[in-house]
């Protein structure tokens, strides 16, 4: 760009400062756009009122708060005294919001269950039912045995199809209630721990000889507990060989161990089998500061603390 310059030319002399547009500076636009939106017959400004929740709002709010009955009643009951419910909206709806799904439960000898999973699974929502999808988790406490059914992409939520508080952990229990489901028709995956593990392969509970049921591991011999490492594979599942006194229920290989549930009973029985007053014991309640001394001796920690504790292991270790 070329600048002409001379002593002669004239000089531009402003008796008036025009200033620049509202769209270059943006000192005037909020006036100009309040002067242009009382003309805008089609401009409707952000409204005061409240928005107020329809039947298909509510009961995602309350699924995403993981509410109970109770407590979901008494969340609508609140939000309708505040006038904040569409006409129509009901408050009493979670009070039966199972009944819809009753049809597809029985009770039988103690065992609530399901016979139609399929059915079941439909009248949840689920576009199309595929056996490999999903596994089948097992599992017993000193108060319940249940079972549930996961989805392996965690697509969709867990779905129970049976539940006892008074059947026990036995084999003929476990057995029964693999028949009740129709378990053979759907061949699920099973996820379940150890102790479970026996019930289902027909293995003998408690302190035995030989309590693996993928090898020959010989829980007597202590002298080749830290020196050996290979022990001979456990190819058959035969009563009367080598504590096994039932019929299997499913195949060895349908089992799959679930990491995040057996993790916490072996960092339990870890910590219960240390000595309280040795370094070892006080190391570990050095490193978890925000846990207290109960739960330190109890042996009680979560997943992350689980995770943590044998990542600072396995790298002193390497």
């Amino acid at each position: 760009m070329i600048v002409i310059s001379a002593c002669d030319l004239p000089v531009p002399i402003f008796t008036e400062y025009l200033g620049l547009y509202d769209d270059e500076d943006g000192a005037n636009s909020e006036e100009v756009n309040n002067h242009e939106c009382e003309y805008d017959v089609d401009f409707q400004g952000p409204s005061s009122e409240p928005s107020l929740f329809n039947q298909a709002e509510l009961n995602d709010l309350i699924r995403d708060l993981d509410l109970w009955k109770e407590s979901s009643e008494l969340l609508a009951s609140r939000l309708k005294e505040k006038s904040l419910l569409h006409q129509g909206t009901k408050v009493t709806l979670y009070r039966y919001r199972e009944q819809e799904f009753q049809q597809y439960f029985c009770e039988k000898n103690g065992l609530v269950f399901c016979p139609n999973v399929e059915g079941l699974l439909s009248a949840m929502g689920v576009p199309h039912y595929n056996p490999s999808d999903w596994r089948l988790f097992i599992d017993s406490s000193k108060r319940s045995l249940k079972c549930v059914l996961l989805h392996n992409g965690n697509i969709f939520g867990s779905i129970p199809i049976g539940y006892s508080v008074k059947l026990k952990e036995e084999y003929n229990n476990v057995k029964e209630i693999l028949e009740i489901i129709n378990y053979s028709a759907h061949d699920w995956v099973i996820c379940v721990d150890l102790k479970m593990v026996n019930f289902l392969l027909g293995q003998q509970s408690g302190f035995t000889k030989y309590p693996c049921f993928l090898c020959y591991w010989d829980s007597r011999d202590r002298n080749q507990y830290w020196i050996r490492k290979k022990w001979p594979l456990r190819e058959f599942l035969k009563v009367g060989d080598k504590n096994v006194i039932y019929n299997p229920l499913v195949h060895k290989y349908k089992i799959i161990l679930p990491p995040l549930h057996i993790k916490p009973g072996l960092m339990k029985q870890f910590i219960k089998a240390l000595d309280k007053d040795r370094y070892c014991f006080k190391y570990i309640r050095n490193d978890f500061p925000e846990i207290s001394e109960e739960k330190n001796k109890a042996g009680i920690f979560e997943g992350p603390q689980i995770r943590k504790y044998l990542g600072t292991t396995a790298s002193k270790i390497q």
